[in-house]
């Protein structure tokens, strides 16, 4: 290791490398970036630890490049904020480094992000406080708790579970809150591994030893949309004939999370072979299915959505897990917990439901 000016330093210096040796072991290939510019440094302060600045991050990553710990460097230009930073790959030996069990911490538990996504910084409030102080809450019982996956097609690579080329870290088990644009719009709960467990490996965890079931909300943000219109959604919101119930799923949240007609159409042409006139064709077909809310199609409304769920979500993890000291498993919108607590799940996600839909109004 290179010799650091300081002890402070020095640790910036080690929590580099230890990064850079978990890249290696879990993404070879990841090239993990840096901002050269100071100002950035000072506009994200909250979301790093104080001892992670400009003056010690910079010279750090120097000195581990010149010393081959770091390579690949790819330099950016350090005068002005281009939205492309400077980025380097760690050296592949260290992937056969022996280093003592790292654990990610998850840093700040409320986030906030601008409408561009990039985080931002925000003043505390009572709410900002009583948010963060019951998500650790609910970590803290997470951390407490025995969370194993026997899917028959995972495989154990030390840290790493992996599923062919799709990998989990069951050492990220600190949820955080992510809100986007303001604190009315997302605020989902996310950072949970399970979260990136594709959902028919999902029946095969175990908590503490016991077997899992997991309940989701059925159509859910279509609910929530009629809710918001004041009106009830009839049968199936995904179905309409002619079309593919799975493709009409992705359509109708395409348009939900959409803020405009042409960001819509765009965004479905993948998933149509690129054929604009199916694009157009799908999106007409499915405000003809659904007058009642055609006006919020691709009005940006999903964020808005995504804030209720969230709420919802909230509620659930502060009656079932703070309250009575139920583990519970947030995957948006549906639940994990172990089989014996399925029922008073279903009742509590109901509650939170009722709760949430009462306050919707078209405003």
């Amino acid at each position: 290791m290179p010799t650091a000016r300081s002890a402070k330093a020095a640790h910036v210096q080690a929590v580099i490398v230890a990064d850079a040796i978990m890249s290696t072991r879990r993404e070879p290939l990841r090239r993990i970036s840096y901002s050269r510019r100071k100002g950035w440094w000072t506009e994200s302060s909250r979301y790093r630890g104080r001892e992670f600045t400009y003056d010690t991050v910079v010279p750090a990553v120097d000195a581990l490049l010149y010393a081959g710990i770091l390579v690949d460097h790819d330099l950016q230009p350090a005068g002005r904020a281009t939205g492309i930073q400077s980025s380097y790959r760690p050296a592949a030996w260290l992937a056969g480094t022996t280093t003592l069990s790292l654990r990610p911490k998850p840093g700040e538990l409320i986030r906030l992000k601008d409408s561009a996504g990039s985080l931002v910084s925000y003043r505390d409030t009572e709410r900002t406080h009583r948010e963060r102080k019951l998500v650790q809450k609910v970590n803290n019982l997470i951390a407490e708790t025995d969370i194993s996956l026997n899917a028959p097609d995972a495989h154990f690579d030390g840290d790493v579970i992996r599923f062919g080329e799709h990998s989990v870290y069951p050492d990220m088990l600190s949820l955080y809150r992510v809100f986007n644009g303001g604190w009315t719009l997302g605020g989902r709960f996310y950072g949970g591994w399970w979260q990136s467990v594709k959902s028919k490996d999902r029946q095969h965890f175990m908590l503490d030893g016991q077997r899992t079931t997991e309940v989701d909300y059925e159509q859910l943000h279509p609910r929530l949309l009629y809710a918001l219109a004041g009106e009830h959604l009839d049968g199936d919101a995904y179905t309409l004939p002619g079309w593919d119930r799975k493709l009409c799923k992705i359509a109708f949240n395409v348009l939900l999370n959409a803020s405009g007609y042409h960001q819509a159409h765009g965004a479905l042409l993948p998933y149509l072979d690129g054929c604009e006139v199916s694009a157009r064709d799908l999106i007409h077909d499915i405000k003809a299915r659904h007058p009642k809310v055609a006006r919020y199609f691709h009005s940006g409304i999903g964020l808005r959505l995504q804030n209720v769920d969230s709420e919802m979500c909230r509620v659930v993890l502060a009656d079932m897990s703070v309250k009575k000291g139920i583990v519970v498993l947030p995957v948006h919108d549906s639940f994990i917990v172990p089989e014996t607590a399925k029922d008073e799940l279903v009742a509590t996600m109901k509650m939170a439901f009722e709760r949430a839909t009462a306050h919707v109004g078209d405003n």
